[in-house]
């Protein structure tokens, strides 16, 4: 028996191995979950859209403020809207509330990938690449804000679990069936097609290089699939009459062709950007993967090697291929890398030669690299020393685990080493998250708002009425409220200072200003600078206190 094969004479992992990976996947995630920032742009939008819909209990249009939110489908916002019913906070519920599908469905993809794990090379190490996989950074960051990808991950892996068995020859129930074709439909209700691609690429993928399509039939079940069509036909029925069919328009035309066609939002980049990324965003189970490749590739007839490629490939060349590159879209492959890489890691300790050790030892430097550049600029003058308590003891440790890891890798122990580089992983990734969050110049929206709010204090004023004045990202109507103006740079002083109770406006200064010009009508009283992650520009803000005239 090799890690070549599934190992299928292997006990399952008992209860408490489940419940072992559930918490190390926790302690992943959790650290920073509640003290971030609501981020800009798509969570802000997200969770706005959200916290009116469940003012308005209108399940069936998505707002952000007055405007329709036709760029995704509505699972994510009834997921969110659920948390928030459950919670019993209603439209006050904090931002952490809206994280939570995105927590849990992080957590169900890492179950889910050391399910699949176990079915394609065994269950110690589908576990292990599950535990590697929770320590990375994309998925990370996906587990701590409220946006689709998580909860669309989740949905993805479970249809990979059940095509899995399948090509395998293991036994699929109708059960599994019929949980195939719910997350099929979860997908497509959370981000449209995006969810079906990857078991829909997987398959046809098999197919062609096996020129067999018999392992499939069961899929073809009629009752699942009218299953699948009565859980998301409704909704998109309603909101294609609601909105005049102008829905389609928003999701298709302008969100996902506008992504197809050309860099969306200045996000363009040449293909080969990917593998750049992959080198931070899968950190730390890159090394893994590189010391693996060359078994990997010896391997690729192997069924489950090969279920694996068939997942990878085409995926990552689509992506390679759309012009608007993100550092998450590649996320779905991140799991069937991670198993392929752990599965077959005792083999290429054994066959690994001096280049490969080499490149992959200095895979390891990236998250070092990441985690040092942040640190620097935490310990910069003025910076906050929080952030600075955060990583330095995060870093230590991890280095500490790297050194573990190195022990192992010397030693010939691919197990120790794939836990070693998970800890190292966690650990590193939960102090960067921590740190991220304490540093002032990355939330310039944050912190004006709390200089607006001590403005208003006194006032009588639940929160100031803010205006963003060539500031206009998302995360100032989080935090100000539905009524947030958002106006552009040019619009004329005498429609944006309109002074009256707990008035306030946050103007953006041009490139050219060193200071507020004269004679505004409402008095500069503080000034914020920082980092407008969503416009990927420094950004200086006056906060002019119009609830008087000057």
């Amino acid at each position: 028996m090799t890690a070549l094969s599934p190992v299928a004479t292997d006990q399952p992992p008992q209860r408490r191995t489940w419940l072992a990976l559930v918490v190390f996947a926790l302690l992943a995630f959790l650290p920073a979950l509640t003290s971030l920032p609501v981020t800009d742009r798509d969570e802000a939008r997200f969770v706005q859209a959200s916290r009116q819909m469940v003012a308005s209990g209108d399940l069936i249009d998505i707002r952000f403020q007055d405007e329709a939110r036709h760029k995704k489908p509505v699972g994510i916002y009834w997921l969110q809207s659920a948390a928030v019913a459950i919670s019993g906070q209603g439209t006050e519920a904090p931002l952490w509330v809206y994280r939570l599908p995105s927590l849990i469905g992080a957590v169900l993809a890492v179950v889910l990938v050391a399910v699949i794990g176990g079915s394609l090379f065994g269950p110690v190490p589908g576990l292990l690449a599950a535990a590697v996989f929770a320590a990375g950074f994309v998925i990370g960051g996906e587990a701590r804000i409220a946006k689709t990808d998580a909860a669309l991950l989740a949905t993805i892996l479970a249809a990979q679990a059940v095509l899995v068995r399948l090509y395998l020859g293991q036994v699929v129930g109708r059960g599994l069936i019929f949980g195939f074709w719910l997350a099929i439909a979860a997908g497509v209700l959370i981000k449209g097609p995006i969810g079906p691609l990857v078991p829909g690429f997987t398959a046809l993928a098999l197919v062609v290089l096996d020129r067999k399509a018999a392992w499939l039939r069961p899929l073809g079940s009629l009752w699942p699939i009218l299953l699948a069509l009565a859980v998301t036909l409704p909704w998109f029925i309603a909101i294609t009459l609601r909105s005049d069919g102008a829905f389609w328009t928003g999701s298709v035309s302008a969100d996902l062709l506008s992504k197809v066609a050309s860099g969306q939002e200045g996000k363009g980049a040449p293909p080969g950007t990917y593998l750049v990324m992959l080198l931070f965003g899968f950190w730390p189970a890159t090394p893994l993967l590189i010391l693996a490749l060359p078994v990997i590739w010896a391997a690729r007839r192997n069924p489950a090697t090969r279920f694996c490629l068939a997942w990878i490939i085409p995926v990552w060349l689509m992506y390679e291929a759309i012009p608007t590159k993100l550092f998450h879209y590649t996320l779905p492959v991140f799991p069937a890398l991670a198993i392929l890489a752990v599965a077959h890691l005792p083999a290429a300790l054994t066959q690994a030669r001096a280049w490969v050790s080499a490149v992959a030892g200095l895979a390891v430097l990236p998250g070092l690299v990441l985690a040092g550049g942040v640190l620097y600029f935490a310990l910069q003058p003025g910076a906050a020393s929080p952030a600075v308590l955060s990583l330095a003891p995060a870093l230590a440790a991890s280095l500490a685990a790297l050194g573990i890891a190195l022990w192992a890798f010397l030693h010939d122990r691919p197990w120790r080493l794939v836990t070693a580089l998970a800890a190292a992983g966690a650990m590193l990734h939960g102090g960067l998250f921590l740190a991220l969050a304490r540093m002032p110049l990355l939330w310039p929206s944050q912190n004006a708002v709390a200089v607006a709010q001590e403005v208003v204090a006194g006032q009588g004023c639940d929160r100031p009425d803010l205006t963003g004045w060539g500031y206009q990202e998302p995360s100032l109507v989080w935090l100000g409220g539905r009524d947030t103006r958002l106006l552009g740079a040019n619009t004329p002083a005498d429609q944006v200072l309109q002074p009256g109770p707990c008035q306030v406006v946050l103007r953006a200064r041009q490139k050219d200003e060193t200071a507020a010009p004269d004679g505004l009508l409402c008095p500069v009283v503080g000034t914020v600078e920082g980092l407008a992650i969503g416009a990927g520009r420094l950004v200086t803000l006056d906060i002019l206190d119009c609830t008087r005239s000057g």
